[in-house]
């Protein structure tokens, strides 16, 4: 019997790793199959008339969400509210629905690839992410239009740092944290809250800042954050989506953005996977800062700043400024510079 039941174990092992290379095409040919059957059946066709705008958003922001730790939302969200002048709220809604395709599929390529990632990390910031995610939809209050600048600041913040600690402070990239304990536990359960309860605003959140803290405070290297953190940026877009979707039945209009979008980030988000785990790490950095560069300043075009949220401004890049330094200072003490 022991002898039947590790052959059984061996063969499921062998069967898995046969079946890995083409977990993706599988999957995409199930979700464009259901998305075929459901725009047929329900007549739905003809919403491309009306909201190919989100199409051709997504078309890019796929890439994005699949090539970098900023997700499909970090573009959809700035666009539909800028641009588009769409509600926060609805973009937010449209950022987390899009994601669990879009970077749902990236992460299935990602495994079926066996791009390097950081499972512990992925456990713990997605468990922490569940829970800021819930938090941030029915606890937390942010009024508009604090998201879309808050959102701004932060990614501002880290691309300054982020280009200092690359070509200014030149540090050697790691591969994995070194001699995991339960201090690694809790510091990535906080930044999966922390991230969680951005993401519930501003449909992005706990991947950028699962990026930062692998980045600023390990000097992890890009090629294996940016996937590490598609990955746990798509598991939290899936329980935003349930919540809004099944909990708070607040999706309306959204539904119909999605379903114009969906074949778009299913094939958009894989590629930009790929070729992120293709081209030299220097070349996702400079991607990640012209992102950054565009946001920033269509921010300062396009929404006017009042005393107030000057201050709240100057308090949120102090307090940026602070944990960035913070974390630099430990990985100086913490790892020696080469």
């Amino acid at each position: 019997m022991e002898f039947d039941l590790d052959r059984t174990t061996q063969e499921r092992v062998v069967s898995i790793r046969i079946l890995r290379p083409y977990l993706y095409a599988i999957a995409l040919a199930i979700v464009l199959a259901s998305w075929i059957s459901y725009m047929t059946i329900s007549h739905s066709w003809p919403l491309f008339n009306q909201y190919w705008p989100m199409s051709l958003t997504m078309l890019f922001g796929s890439f994005v969400a699949g090539s970098t730790p900023q997700g499909g939302a970090a573009v959809a969200f700035p666009v539909f509210t800028k641009l588009l002048h769409i509600p926060p709220h609805d973009s937010r809604n449209f950022g987390l629905m899009i994601q669990s395709v879009g970077m749902i599929m990236a992460s299935i390529f990602i495994v079926a690839r066996g791009v390097p990632v950081l499972p512990k990390v992925i456990k713990w910031a997605t468990l922490g992410g569940v829970l800021g995610m819930a938090l941030g939809t029915y606890v937390t209050v942010i009024p508009n239009p604090y998201p879309r600048i808050l959102f701004t600041i932060g990614a501002t913040a880290f691309g300054i740092v982020l280009f200092v600690s690359r070509w200014i402070l030149r540090w050697t990239p790691r591969a994995d944290l070194p001699g995991w304990h339960w201090g690694y536990r809790s510091l990535f359960i906080v930044v999966g809250i922390i991230g969680g309860i951005f993401a519930a605003h501003t449909g992005s959140g706990a991947d950028i800042l699962t990026f930062i803290v692998l980045t600023l405070m390990f000097g992890i290297d890009e090629k294996i954050s940016t996937p590490t953190t598609v990955i746990i940026m798509g598991l939290n877009s899936l329980v935003g989506f349930f919540l809004h979707a099944v909990v708070s039945k607040d999706i309306g209009i959204v539904w119909y953005y999605w379903l114009t979008a969906v074949p778009v980030v299913a094939i958009g988000a894989p590629l930009g996977a790929y070729i992120c785990s293709r081209v030299h790490r220097d070349t996702i950095i400079k991607f990640i800062l012209l992102l950054i560069t565009i946001e920033m300043i269509s921010t300062l075009l396009l929404i006017p700043f009042t005393p107030a949220m000057q201050t709240v401004t100057a308090a949120v890049i102090g307090t940026c400024a602070f944990s960035f330094y913070a974390m630099l200072t430990y990985r100086q003490r913490k790892f020696k510079k080469t």
